[in-house]
């Protein structure tokens, strides 16, 4: 059994990118919990290539803000400041992504090692289904912080 080591994005974002430009595709295991249940940590990978257009909304766009940071969201609209953005797993937009961050479009998931299929009728009704998914983690996140304020009372 082989064994990879975990390398971070920084040290390879200069081969990414020269890659992404030339035309090519560029597949790896994203970190943390934002795009779940979708994209799994540690488990899946994502296959990336150069955006040829605009994003539209339900794209899943991976960027870098000026901060460094990479991230992978979707695009859940987009006004005067930039597109605005927010994890399936998240229920806070992140507004103002402007176009000279966005690296790439994810076209596909490595889940097991097999390619899903991002052009499926079930990929399409989750993706229906996530404008139920974020007011249900919002409600989740207040009803959690509201038990914890409670306990502290108490105590």
């Amino acid at each position: 059994m082989s064994s990879r080591n975990n390398v971070k994005l920084d040290e390879v974002f200069p081969l990414m990118e020269e890659k992404l430009n030339s035309g090519g595709k560029v597949t790896f295991k994203p970190h943390g919990i934002s795009m779940l249940p979708l994209i799994r940590q540690g488990r899946d990978s994502v296959v990336i290539e150069k955006i040829d257009r605009n994003a539209k909304i339900g794209d899943v766009i991976f960027f870098r803000r000026p901060n460094g940071q990479f991230v992978l969201h979707r695009v859940i609209g987009k006004d005067k400041n930039g597109y605005i953005l927010c994890g399936d797993n998240q229920w806070q937009k992140e507004r103002g992504v402007r176009e000279e961050w966005i690296i790439g479009i994810m076209i596909g998931i490595l889940r097991d090692g097999i390619q899903a299929d991002l052009d499926c009728e079930r990929y399409r009704k989750y993706i229906k289904h996530l404008k139920y998914r974020r007011p249900l983690l919002f409600i989740k996140y207040k009803g959690k912080r509201l038990k914890e304020e409670i306990v502290k009372r108490i105590k």
